[in-house]
């Protein structure tokens, strides 16, 4: 009888050993399975006309959170607009694509802006934040508040080398992917892509 015990006992440590092993193994492919819906659903956006030069970003990597930018009340970091979907754009008044494409983020944001998602443009100019939010104004774009960064460090830290340059942002501040170029950001396509992203 004792060594059946022992036998019974030494299963059960072998069954609960096993399990610690694989458990971590299922929730990790749980996860993977996740991670490969959500770019199933931003990839299927994707395949359309208008956001065809729309680059996701391997591993959704954190942007520099800590950056400081100038905001329309003072100085403010990129971790400050955690929590929602964003349409981060960099852009500056002497670029003319930039300006050329203000009028399809008004409207994006016009459309869909939301508590859950919001339109970023960032002025890389020299100007202060007041002065870009003149220029919005003055090319159709009065609807979206402007931040500002006259270092231009920030094209620097996110590996910018062209403008404009929008990137699709999580809550968390990780960055799902960028479109380096002018595009119309109130076509079907780029609301796809906004869709995809809320429910990714």
């Amino acid at each position: 009888m004792v060594l059946a015990a022992a036998a019974l006992a030494s299963i059960g440590l072998i069954g609960w050993a096993a399990y610690e092993m694989l458990s971590p193994g299922e929730s990790s492919q749980t996860s993977q399975n996740e991670v490969s819906r959500q770019t199933a659903g931003l990839n299927a956006a994707l395949a359309q006309g208008a956001m065809a030069t729309f680059d996701l970003t391997e591993g959704r990597p954190s942007l520099p959170l800590d950056m400081q930018i100038q905001g329309p009340d003072g100085t403010m970091t990129l971790g400050d607009l955690r929590g929602q979907v964003l349409l981060i754009n960099l852009w500056a008044e002497w670029c003319a694509p930039c300006i050329e494409e203000m009028p399809t983020l008004a409207a994006l944001e016009a459309d869909m802006g939301s508590a859950d998602f919001r339109v970023v443009p960032i002025s890389i100019d020299r100007s202060l934040v007041a002065q870009a939010q003149t220029v919005l104004e003055k090319f159709k774009a009065a609807n979206l508040t402007t931040l500002a960064d006259p270092s231009m460090r920030l094209m620097g830290d996110l590996g910018i080398i062209g403008l404009p340059a929008t990137l699709l942002v999580d809550r968390e501040g990780r960055e799902i992917g960028r479109l380096v170029g002018p595009a119309d950001w109130n076509s079907p396509d780029a609301k796809a892509l906004v869709k995809a992203a809320l429910a990714s």
